[in-house]
């Protein structure tokens, strides 16, 4: 029988794998646990890791309502509450980063730390790419779209082929990213996340947090974790190797993350 919580609006897939001290990870866009994921051994052997389906992509389910980031934050909450988990140490990734920032507002007593992986904290000048606007375009026009924002050193040229083709099998490795007509819960869940904006409220989140992301990234630029990072009340900020994909990049940034959710919590 595969591993299901009931909600109210949407019965959500899950896995937990590894022993120890329990931690979510919150993915991104058009994301599918039956995809196969990039390795992070030093995440995977040292933590009790939760990873979930957002509704209406992968096995998890959805009506025909539209979504809000804030559904998006308390379908995390629910999980979290029907398995009796009290507190989590959370890594929320792109879109699952924006996720994280509603679940810490909305749910604080539930997290532990926070990590914040090439994410943004949206409004009008800190949002990240644009990605309703490529969701008409023809397949290759959209993939090579995507992928200049991806990593903008294949904007300037300057990437070597090597990278640019494992940077493409990263890219097309999820079908749901390019489909031929997007799926229902794809275009809500990337409409939702055209209007995630808590720019202004950055401040209501206390929690111990680590902001991360790419040199190279066009989606979430440089400039956008500056901004998270001077806006969190605990934060610390770091830059690693890479565009959007750094954490499978730059072999340090898994270590750095897990260095500080090891770290005691009365340090920074």
């Amino acid at each position: 029988m595969l591993p299901f919580v009931h909600l109210p609006e949407t019965s959500i897939y899950f896995e937990q794998t590894g022993t120890g001290r329990d931690l979510l990870i919150i993915s991104g866009t058009g994301s599918d646990l039956r995809l196969p994921r990039l390795p992070s051994p030093l995440i995977d052997e040292s933590f009790k890791v939760l990873r979930y389906d957002h509704r209406g992509l992968g096995q998890s389910s959805a009506d025909d309502n539209p979504i809000s980031m804030a559904n998006f934050a308390d379908d995390a909450a629910g999980l979290l509450s029907e398995l009796n988990i009290a507190e989590i140490d959370v890594i929320g990734i792109s879109f699952g980063g924006m996720v994280a920032q509603h679940l810490a507002i909305r749910h604080p007593k539930q997290i532990r730390k926070l990590v914040l992986a090439c994410t943004s904290p949206g409004g009008e000048t800190h949002s990240s790419a644009d990605l309703l606007r490529l969701m008409d375009l023809p397949l290759e026009e959209r993939q090579k779209a995507w992928l200049e924002m991806y990593d903008t050193r294949y904007q300037s040229g300057s990437t070597g082929k090597q990278f640019v083709y494992l940077l493409e099998k990263l890219i097309t490795r999820n079908p749901s990213m390019f489909p031929n007509e997007a799926s229902k819960g794809l275009m809500r869940q990337i409409t939702a996340r055209s209007s995630h904006d808590l720019s202004g409220d950055l401040r209501k989140i206390s929690h111990r947090c680590l902001v991360v992301g790419g040199r190279y990234d066009g989606i979430a630029p440089p400039e956008n974790l500056h901004y998270l990072s001077n806006n969190l009340q605990n934060c610390e900020l770091r830059f690693f190797e890479g565009g959007h994909s750094f954490l499978w990049e730059d072999e340090s940034a898994w270590k750095s993350i897990s260095a500080f959710l090891a770290e005691d919590d009365d340090t920074l």
